[in-house]
């Protein structure tokens, strides 16, 4: 049985996941902390694929996460106000 899942900073790069081999209670743990941390997505596409990551955490989730990604390059800033 594999471990449940560590935060980003604790996963050995070496050790590859295996979604078969995940039990329910850990899938959703990853879930979990994908919702957290949406970098965990970008990760795991870079690392395994989309289709492994939208079997994972489902199509909608990685579609959304790549729509909110695409915001990125947006920066709203600050605006101060003075007197006119």
């Amino acid at each position: 049985m594999l471990p449940a899942p560590r935060p980003a900073a604790d996963i050995d790069d070496d050790q590859e996941l295996v979604l078969e081999e995940l039990t329910r209670e850990q899938a959703l743990e990853w879930r979990n902390r994908t919702a957290a941390d949406h970098q965990l997505v970008v990760d795991h596409i870079h690392r395994y694929g989309k289709l492994s990551a939208q079997r994972l955490f489902t199509r909608a989730f990685v579609a959304q996460v790549h729509r909110l990604a695409g915001l990125g390059h947006l920066e709203l800033g600050y605006t101060t106000w003075g007197q006119a």
